[in-house]
């Protein structure tokens, strides 16, 4: 136990000052008489006089020494808090709170109303309560972006609790792969001290994915800090997450039937044992009429359900429309509602790059894929695609400012420039479909239009020129683009032929089959630059690039004079537009490229804190809040919005098995489970004061065993006579010189 006492340490420095005094008095003589045989005794106390007073002295030192280690053994918090005993042995003790999504959940049964991350932080709270005033403590919070709250460690104990009573749930995941480096760097900061690491978390589902691998923080040598963590609950929290807002298209057009849409809404159930259960889930928009809610009855054990909502966005212009699907609060109210946008349009603007003809339209034999691709989109006066054509040798910036599309036939005429222009296009969003030009047999274009745009892609060079005509597979890929006319798909596609062809390889081209030929070869691909195996999976911020292998040309094939070219062309173009606006999915805690354009500026958070937006597109700090973003531009001016919402796999609120979560976190260092009744055991067993301090009694003890021996010694009464008799001590002569004379 220590003592943290000021009493202490002024009773041993009075206890120190006795001895002294009892010298001093000792030395105070009556006036000596002599008598007959006393000057033999002077003589000896001459010889003598310096040895004795030197054993005096030695003997005195020893009882004073005892006293003052035996006051410091006991006070030593607070000499070493004065600076007296510098860095004797004072902990620094560690916080990893765990503050994530998942830390939100409620449902204790002697708290209901308690979440998670309040039990740790009384935890955390007892810790530091406990702590001497020389420890030291630093916090880190693991919560998407992790970070160093108190690093370096304070002593100031009453700052640290109010602190920690300030922390709340955030909407972010938990990162322990990136909390724990940061404690790594803070445990190397104070290397040679005694370091103490508490890991609080309730390790569910949500915030301890077992299958990722956490980096090793420490070496297993024996000066490895103490590394604690909490047992894994087993507490039952079942919760109901929305985890999409599907809208059937992304594109709402003005006007009839393009108005109306349906609207998907997926749940989801976690946490453990799942009873039956209803769900109240709710459609909500800006402006948009009230829709009657849905109601899902779960049966027991039931992991996922979805409800489908009708509704009309008909009539709303230029801009964007923000959906919001929410359910009633449970176990964990973050996950509980969940945003989208839409794009709205009275028409979508289309740039066509092709070489401007002029005259009177050819035989329709004779036109060229521009002219088909142009006849395609506007098949009448109420066509929802207005078409603007470019000859590309002179396409520029200004060019695609507006566009929502580029359809590039012509690519073999596109100058560096224009490269550069389509894919600045496609980055901020844009959706660029491309096809072989007719005139041609070799296509040294297609190295640009990968190298450029970086796709995943390997296009040949040289035209296919198959024996027999390709036809399409009577059973083609599930798409998104295709979805609203895949049931109808197969009976469309049955009369395509294909001549010629400027092939795809299969085995290099990572992106999405939407159309494919017989042997499985793609006629029509999609892909994002910095997308994997699907479109759908594009990050935030990229665009869509779709790429026709013929030529719509009737040389190369009959498409373009089927029944498939009009629906074929309006749902590359209309669905395109649509998934890469819904595809621009961003969570909380990430700072994703945005890809909003140039004119992009800021942004601001539902609660209307404002966020730059650097020159590459980022945001100058994480998104730390789900909802809906407002962009502003360099004027200050709303220009549109964004959706940003919570992981759902963040919110899983499973437990886990506490065995599988310490093996797993053995993994990274050598973690125990501490007791949760008395998190502050571990630091007893490692008291701040207790190494010094029981040096200090063992001195203590040695030099009380030391002055027993010196004062037998120095009392020379242990000295025999040569011959056996009793020889007289120099003590004895000098208290008969003292004597008074007597007659």
């Amino acid at each position: 136990m220590t003592f943290v006492t000021m009493g202490l340490l002024i009773a041993g420095a009075v206890a120190m000052a006795v001895p002294v005094l009892i010298h001093l008095l000792s030395r105070q003589r009556r006036r000596p008489i002599e008598w007959a045989a006393m000057r033999f005794l002077l003589e000896a106390l001459r010889k003598h006089r310096r040895r004795l007073q030197i054993e005096q002295l030695l003997l005195l030192a020893v009882r004073c020494l005892i006293l003052l280690l035996l006051g410091a053994a006991l006070a030593r918090p607070f000499l070493e808090s004065a600076g007296l005993l510098e860095g004797g042995g004072a902990r620094v003790v560690y916080l990893v709170i765990d503050n994530g999504l998942a830390s939100g959940v409620r449902g204790d049964t002697e708290r209901p109303q308690r979440t998670a991350l309040a039990a740790s932080i009384d935890t955390a709270v007892q810790i530091v309560e406990s702590l001497g005033p020389g420890d030291r403590v630093g916090v880190i919070t693991a919560a998407r972006p992790a970070m160093g709250v108190v690093v370096p460690p304070s002593g100031d104990h009453r700052a640290i609790v109010e602190l920690l009573r300030g922390i709340e749930p955030a909407e972010a995941p938990t990162d322990l792969a990136a909390a724990l480096p940061l404690l790594n760097r803070a445990l190397e900061e104070a290397s040679g001290e005694r370091v103490v690491a508490y890991l609080l978390s309730e390790f569910r589902a949500g915030s301890a994915p077992l299958e990722a691998t956490l980096p090793r923080i420490v070496s297993g040598d024996a000066s490895a800090p103490v590394l604690l963590a909490a047992e894994a609950v087993q507490r039952m929290a079942p919760n109901v997450q929305v985890v999409s807002v599907e809208p059937l298209r992304g594109l709402v057009l003005a006007g009839g039937e393009e108005g109306t849409g349906q609207v998907t809404v997926e749940l989801a159930r976690c946490g453990g044992e799942l009873p039956r259960d209803v769900s109240r889930v709710r459609l909500v928009g800006e402006g948009l009429p009230p829709v009657e809610p849905k109601t899902v009855q779960w049966s027991p054990g039931q992991l996922a359900a979805q409800v489908d909502f009708v509704v009309n966005l008909a009539g709303r212009g230029d801009g964007g429309i923000s959906l919001a699907a929410a359910i009633d609060d449970d176990a964990l109210a973050a996950d509980n509602t969940r945003h989208t946008t839409l794009l709205s349009r009275n028409k979508v603007r289309a740039l066509l790059l092709d070489r401007r003809s002029f005259g009177t339209d050819p035989e329709i034999d004779r036109l060229r894929a521009g002219q088909w691709i142009q006849r395609a989109l506007q098949p009448s006066d109420r066509s929802p695609i207005d078409v603007v054509e470019v000859d590309p040798a002179a396409l520029d910036t200004v060019d695609v400012r507006g566009a929502d599309v580029v359809v590039a036939t012509r690519p073999d005429l596109l100058t560096g420039r224009g490269w550069d222009v389509l894919r600045s296009f496609v980055n901020d969003g844009g959706l660029l479909l491309v096809t072989p030009p007719g005139g041609s047999n070799v296509h040294p274009w297609t190295t640009r239009l990968t190298e450029t745009l970086g796709l995943p892609w390997r296009i040949d060079l040289e035209v296919a020129e198959p024996p027999v005509p390709l036809i399409l597979a009577n059973e083609q890929p599930a798409s998104e683009l295709m979805r609203l006319i895949s049931a109808d798909l197969a009976d469309l596609a049955r009369p395509v032929t294909v001549a010629r062809v400027l092939p795809v390889d299969p085995q290099q081209a990572r992106g999405a089959t939407i159309v494919a030929f017989a042997d499985g070869s793609p006629l029509v691909i999609a892909g994002s630059p910095r997308a994997s195996d699907d479109f759908g999976d594009t990050p935030g911020g990229q665009g869509l690039v779709v790429y026709l292998a013929t030529s719509l040309d009737l040389g190369w094939t009959n498409l373009p004079a089927q029944p498939l070219m009009v629906p074929l062309v309006h749902e590359l173009l209309k669905q395109g537009i649509g998934l890469i606006r819904t595809s621009q999915r961003y969570s909380v805690g990430e700072q994703p490229a945005l890809g909003l354009g140039a004119a992009a500026a800021s942004l601001q958070d539902p609660r209307g804190q404002t966020i730059a937006i650097n020159a590459t597109g980022l945001p100058e700090v994480a998104l730390g809040r789900s909802g809906l973003y407002g962009v502003f531009d360099h004027g200050k001016q709303r220009i549109g919005s964004v959706a940003v919402n919570i992981d759902t796999a963040a919110g899983r609120t499973d437990p886990q098995d506490p065995a599988a979560v310490t093996e797993w976190l053995g993994k990274s260092g050598g973690w125990v489970t501490f007791d949760s009744d008395d998190p502050a055991a571990a630091l007893r067993t490692a008291e701040s004061g207790a190494p010094l301090a029981a040096l200090l009694l063992m001195a203590v003890l040695a030099l009380i065993v030391i002055e027993t021996a010196l004062a037998r010694w120095f009392s020379h009464a242990h000295r025999l006579g040569a011959a056996g008799g009793i020889t007289v001590s120099d003590e004895m002569a000098e208290a008969a010189a003292m004597a008074p004379h007597g007659h």
